[in-house]
């Protein structure tokens, strides 16, 4: 029986390549990745997470039987600066055509824009034209994007009305509940998907194996490690209720690189202790909050 709340999805870049800074397995092997899979079915995971260019993970993906799960992936930067609007349309849908290839299936509940700012490009229009229209096929359930801010979101907004966002969420970027922006997307009626819930894995390192990159906010780890100290549970649980407990939430990401992870995850039930406003530990420099700020060479 599941413990994990109903809201959970996998990610699957550790199943592709070697992702996040805690990861010292390196790629996740297929193996591993269908016992994960088994497991996430027997316990009601329905969502899987992917994109084009999460290496390996698509073409893994489509080694297992899916009729199960709930495909969400993204198209790569179409690199739009250098396309027209026909080839930009070309590009797409073979990117699209290459996923739906690669995970052996024929259509996918959810296609996103990986590159949120291909969409502020010239060939902005073209490129929700051709979602849409992959969406009256019925080759894509929902289509949305992948944004980093508050800012990013406002001008997608402009643009269309996505069926789906995925953002960054956790205990130390609280940054798009505490503006609102979440609350807005609410409104609207905008499926919100919440992934980087344990920043990579930074919110789950023991004091010392964090990198002195880090130093600068070294008080923040500090207050976090005495928190779950005091109240017994393990960071993993406290980030995951965090953020599952939120109501705006509709889609919590988590990734695994190996079964023993989401068993652990699953065995633990429902922190004991209301997680769900935790502001203090809002943090708002992006120097910690965007992994594709860090300098991590000592």
């Amino acid at each position: 029986m599941t413990n994990l709340p109903i809201k959970i999805g996998l990610g699957t870049a550790q199943w592709g390549l070697s992702y996040g800074i805690s990861n010292h397995s390196g790629q996740t092997k297929q193996e591993e990745v269908f016992r994960i899979l088994a497991y996430a079915k027997a316990i009601g995971i329905k969502v899987i997470d992917t994109a084009r260019t999460y290496g390996e993970s698509e073409r893994v993906l489509g080694k297992y039987d899916l009729a199960d799960f709930k495909i969400i992936t993204k198209i790569p930067s179409l690199k739009v600066q250098n396309l027209d609007h026909a080839l930009v349309c070309a590009s797409l849908e073979e990117s699209f055509l290459e996923s739906l290839h690669a995970l052996g299936v024929e259509r996918v509940q959810g296609l996103l824009v990986h590159d949120c700012n291909d969409l502020f490009s010239q060939f902005g229009e073209t490129i929700i034209t051709s979602l849409q229209k992959l969406k009256s096929l019925g080759k894509v359930g929902k289509i949305g994007v992948s944004i980093y801010s508050s800012n990013q979101i406002l001008k997608v907004l402009k643009l269309f009305k996505p069926d789906i966002i995925q953002l960054p969420f956790n205990i130390f970027d609280q940054r798009l509940l505490h503006d609102g922006t979440l609350s807005v997307i609410k409104n609207l009626g905008i499926e919100i998907h919440a992934r980087s819930i344990f920043l990579q894995g930074l919110l789950l390192m023991k004091a010392d194996e964090i990198p002195s990159y880090f130093r600068p906010w070294r008080y923040h780890f500090k207050a976090w490690n005495e928190l779950c100290t005091d109240l017994g549970e393990q960071p993993q649980h406290i980030a995951l209720n965090f953020a599952a407990s939120n109501s705006l939430i509709d889609q919590v990401i988590i990734g695994v690189e190996n079964l023993s992870q989401l068993v652990e995850l699953n065995s633990a039930k429902s922190c004991g202790h209301d997680v769900s406003s935790l502001s203090i530990f809002s943090v708002r420099d992006e120097k910690l909050l965007n992994p594709s700020l860090w300098c991590l060479q000592d």
